[in-house]
Formats: C-alpha cells, sequence, structure tokens
C-alpha cells in the first residue's frame, strides 16, 4: 500500500467514525423535536456547503444561473432523499431506536446491489445473491419472531441506497452535489420552522443547545468531505470493508451506551443478516482484488 492509498485510509477511517459517532450529537439535542434538528441540520448544512464553495471557488455565475437545469436535476432529487434519510435517522436516534438504525446501514450495500440490478442492470455473483438471500431471511424472521416489521432499518436502508444511486449517476461532485441538494431544502427548511414556530424555543434552551444547533452542518458535511477524498485514494476493496465501521460503532452505542433492547430473536435475524454481510464483503473484496491483479 503506497502513502497515498494509506492516506486514503485514514481519511475514510475518520469520516466512517464520525459517522459511527453521530448518534451522540443527536443525543445531545433531544430536547429538540426531531423535525425542527432536521430543519436546522439543513440550513446550517447549507451556509456549510456555500462557506467551502466560497473557498474552493466550485460555482460559476453561469452554473449558478442554471441551476434547474438536466444535470442539476439529480442532485435535486437527491436532495429530497437525504432529508428524508435524516429525518429518519434523527427520529430514530431521540426514540431509542439506534440499534435499528445501524441495522439500516449495515443492510445499506445490499440494498445498494439490488437497486444495481433492476435499475441500471448490473448482474450478480452467486455469492452476491446468496447474500441478498440472506438478508430477505433476516427481515421476514425479524417481522415474525417479533410480530412487527423492521420498517425503520428497511426505510433508512433504502432511501440512503437511492440516495447512493442517484449520486452514482449525478455528474456533480460531493460537494457540488452537496450544495444544490441544501439548496433545494433551504427554503422549504425554513418555511417548516416558521410554520412550527420552533425558532425561539430551539434557540433559547441553554447556550451548549444553540451551539449544537449550529454545528449540525459540521457535523453533517465534514465525514462527507472526508470520505469524498477518501474514495479516490483508496480501491474499492477496502473502502467497501470501511463501510461497516459506521453501523459497528451505532450498534455498539445503542447495545452498550444507550442500553437499547437486543434479545435472542433479534440477535438471531442480525446473525442471519450479518452472515449475508460477510459473504457480500468477502466476495467484493476478493473480486476486486483479483481486477487490480489481473490489470498489473
Amino acid at each position: 500500500m503506497n502513502d497515498s492509498e494509506i492516506k486514503g485510509v485514514w481519511l475514510g477511517l475518520s469520516g466512517y467514525v464520525l459517522w459511527g459517532l453521530s448518534p451522540i450529537f443527536w443525543k445531545a439535542l433531544n430536547n429538540v423535536a426531531a423535525l425542527d434538528i432536521l430543519s436546522w441540520r439543513i440550513i446550517c448544512t447549507f451556509i456549510f456547503a456555500i462557506c467551502c464553495n466560497g473557498l474552493l471557488k466550485l460555482f460559476s455565475e453561469k452554473e449558478v444561473g442554471n441551476f434547474l437545469s438536466f444535470e442539476n436535476r439529480f442532485s435535486i432529487v437527491a436532495g429530497l432523499l437525504i432529508a428524508f434519510n435524516w429525518g429518519m435517522f434523527i427520529w430514530a436516534v431521540e426514540t431509542d431506536h439506534v440499534v435499528d438504525a445501524s441495522l439500516g446501514y449495515f443492510m445499506n450495500p445490499l440494498m445498494s446491489v439490488f437497486l444495481g440490478v433492476v435499475f441500471l442492470r448490473e448482474t450478480l455473483r452467486l455469492a452476491q445473491w446468496a447474500s441478498v438471500a440472506l438478508a430477505g431471511l433476516g427481515v421476514i424472521w425479524l417481522t415474525i419472531s417479533l410480530g412487527s416489521f423492521p420498517w425503520i432499518s428497511i426505510t433508512l436502508a433504502i432511501s440512503f441506497a437511492f440516495y447512493g444511486l442517484i449520486r452514482k449517476v449525478a455528474p456533480a461532485g460531493p460537494l457540488k452535489g452537496l450544495t444544490i441538494e441544501t439548496t433545494t431544502l433551504f427554503v422549504p427548511a425554513i418555511l417548516l420552522l416558521l410554520i412550527r414556530g420552533n425558532v425561539s424555543e430551539n434557540l433559547s434552551y441553554n447556550t451548549s443547545t444553540t451551539i449544537l444547533i449550529i454545528l449540525s452542518g459540521v457535523v453533517t458535511g465534514v465525514p462527507l468531505l472526508l470520505f469524498a477524498s477518501s474514495v479516490r485514494k483508496i480501491p474499492l476493496s477496502i473502502q467497501g470493508l470501511l463501510q461497516y465501521v459506521t453501523p459497528t460503532i451505532q450498534f455498539l452505542l445503542g447495545v452498550f451506551a444507550y442500553n437499547e433492547e437486543f434479545d435472542d430473536k433479534r440477535f438471531f435475524g442480525y446473525a442471519i443478516i450479518w452472515t449475508g454481510l460477510c459473504i457480500f464483503a468477502f466476495d467484493s473484496f476478493r473480486f476486486n482484488e483479483m481486477n487490480r491483479t489481473s490489470s498489473k
């Protein structure tokens, strides 16, 4: 592994660790309603993205005028999806469903593979089909044994997988795309805050709450930029393994820090899904390493 790849690993690992620890941040804002946090998160991330774009000068006057161009419409749709995903995740953290949220992000790679087959006509290897099938069996087991469909996990997995699919085909880069996404959501976020009438209440709880609200844009934007920097430097095989750092940390926080329920029935269902993920990760690593070797 060369110096550039080592740097990429550390950048990616930093981003995934920050995403994994994010429930701690959102838990600290549990005196603010989830819808209000979502609005503030969008507004502050928009400001963060605009500041970064100002420093890097990514947008020209012509591009600003063509905001609704065909190329940017992908990012507009992606903005709606990521807003839904953010809101669902914040709500899950506030209502003590961190473990369920972590399962959603464990399942995300498999959901992305499934969407690739449906929308991009990609073909799957046998091991990938086995992984998807095991994930499906795990969901069926959780639904039957717990008497309810794991909708939080599935919703997070589907929304983020669709977001990833659109970002894959969208021409805009990570920071530029984030700017377009949050610009799309900026006015609706402000209107939602005004309609709910909680602006002064949100900012008057205490100083720490106000500071956390302001920092929500940085907490959202920095891991994304770390990820975007790392993905250009390291092989997909390594990136694919690193992505499991985030849900692993979230799962450990949910069980050991927040004492969320995790009985034998849940463990068995999660174990089935984790088995599928292990097969998927091993197969992806082996396949990408074989491609790297053959291309040398």
